[in-house]
């Protein structure tokens, strides 16, 4: 498992800097232009069907599928992928034709205020965009089936490709605007298409034309979409509703969202991708064996590590955010007001990072369980925290206030997901390292802030980029030190328990 985690999570590193890259061309040529925000609008529509129909394909296919694998029934396991990828592909050709033929109807569903200018730019965009879904559904739909039979590295290779194509065509793409944007992207999308599609031919798997052996199972996994369609919609409906209050405080809003949001998308995927592509089969796998014990035990080394480095990021993203900004992406169109505003957002985002992670690895644990209640419940929970801070946002006509959203959506999804962990397999021990991990992470912390805060005057004459590295090499290095010094890091990566840590007997048995 943790080589397979090393491989997807380096690949997610690549792919990150990879659209870092398209992302500064954007900032360097169009800034916080007309272009951007109708771009970023355009990709809404797309971008949120894509998740929903790869959310629902997650949880109630995979665990299925992983189960017939690892018990060896071939058939019945040819029949289901075939049928599965039928519907995906029928899905993915209707919402794509849709986008097509009434983009205006779309847009206009969600954002009635939007101004008519912004309207018809967006309008053109997600005519281009919502062909994206095609490639993108049926390439995550092909990359699960790749995970499920041990394949990571293909899987994880394909938004390599996504990236690097959408990239150069971007770079030589004769005129800058929205047509080089939606283009360019499409054709990345259409790579990590071919990539997965070949990784697939590999493996040699049947699709039969006879799939009624499937019938039964297939039939399952579509009830299970309708509870999960409407979870999945809503826990996925927190950056559109951002984005959809951002437009209405005027032009380069939407822009500024989406410039901080991509710098904290490309942590959250590090941070969560590797893990979370690897978990899901891995989990299925222990809770098909009944193994409670490693489920706990291994969320309770999650919790520790991942306290102490979202913890670091977020106090990193604080005190450095700014200087992190104009590195990335300031040059050309993109000036030092826009930067300055950019880290604000973005250090206000960095504050759901462990919410975030933790609750996506606990979800994970839900999905291969198919508990599609508790799905639905924190999936309710996340949309409504978001709905009341952007209202409250939009009330009071800030962009901080509503960028405030994605943590408490998230905080309000974890802390119900521990609550059925509790009930499920006794979280009191993961809570507990919880606290203890939070507090041994501030006590480490302590000397590095203060150390950067008594640098940044002393580097101030050295070019940017050196003092920066300068002093991310300080921070890291004396947290580093301490931990080391302290004896803590033994604590933060333990796996294995005292016996009286373990799960007690009268626990839950996992359903």
């Amino acid at each position: 498992m943790l080589r397979s985690v090393r491989t997807v999570t380096l690949l997610g590193v690549a792919v990150q800097f990879a659209a870092f890259a398209r992302t500064a061309i954007i900032a360097a040529s169009l800034g916080a232009s007309l272009d951007v925000d109708a771009y970023n609008i355009g990709l809404i529509a797309p971008t949120f069907v894509s998740t929903v129909i790869g959310s629902w394909v997650q949880v109630s296919f995979v665990g299925r599928y992983t189960s017939l694998v690892t018990l060896g029934d071939e058939r019945l396991a040819a029949a289901y992928r075939t049928r599965m990828l039928a519907i995906v592909l029928t899905l993915a050709a209707i919402f794509a034709s849709l986008c097509f033929l009434l983009p205006q109807t779309i847009l206009a569903l969600f954002m009635p205020g939007i101004a008519p200018g912004l309207l018809a730019t967006s309008v053109d965009a997600l005519q281009v965009a919502g062909w994206t879904m095609l490639p993108i559904i049926l390439a995550d739909f092909i990359g699960l089936i790749l995970n499920c039979h041990g394949r990571f590295l293909a899987a994880a290779m394909a938004p390599l490709f996504n990236a690097l194509v959408s990239v150069a065509a971007l770079l030589l793409w004769p005129t800058s605007g929205l047509s080089s944007l939606v283009w360019t992207l499409l054709l990345g999308s259409v790579a990590q298409l071919l990539v997965v599609s070949a990784a697939l031919l590999q493996l040699k798997l049947r699709y039969p034309i006879d799939t009624r052996a499937a019938k039964g199972e297939v039939r399952r996994t579509l009830v299970l979409a309708l509870p999960l369609l409407p979870a999945v919609m809503l826990s996925n409906a927190m950056a559109p509703m951002i984005q959809f209050r951002a437009a209405e405080l005027g032009e380069g809003a939407v822009a500024v969202f989406g410039y901080a949001m991509r710098l904290h998308w490309a942590l959250m995927q590090v941070l969560v991708m590797g893990l979370g592509t690897v978990l899901l089969p891995h989990f299925a796998a222990l809770v098909s064996r009944n193994e409670k014990d490693e489920i706990v035990s291994l969320l309770r080394r999650l919790a520790r590590v991942g306290m102490l480095v979202t913890l670091c990021l977020s106090a990193v993203i604080i005190l450095m955010g700014n200087a992190i900004v104009d590195t990335l992406l300031g040059r050309g169109a993109f000036d030092s007001a826009l930067g300055i505003q950019v880290a604000q957002i973005w250090a206000v985002l960095s504050l759901s990072l462990f919410p975030f992670a933790f609750g996506t690895f606990i979800a994970k644990l839900g999905q291969a369980m198919r508990q599609v209640s508790i799905i639905l419940a924190t999936s309710v929970a996340s949309f409504l925290a978001t709905l009341i801070m952007t209202k409250v946002g939009g009330f009071a006509h800030d962009l901080v206030v509503i960028c405030i959203a994605p943590t408490a959506a998230v905080t309000a999804a974890t802390c119900i997901w521990l609550i059925w962990l509790n009930r499920k397999f006794y979280a009191r021990p993961v809570l507990a390292d919880i606290a203890a991990a939070a507090l041994r992470s501030i006590v480490v912390l302590v000397i590095p802030v203060f150390l950067d805060i008594g640098l940044r005057p002393l580097l101030g004459d050295l070019p940017g980029m050196i003092a920066l590295g300068l002093r991310g090499i300080a921070f890291v290095a004396v947290v580093g030190a301490l931990l080391w010094g302290l004896g803590w890091q033994r604590w933060f990566l333990a796996a294995q328990f005292a016996r009286s840590e373990r799960l007690p007997a009268t626990a839950s048995a996992a359903e």
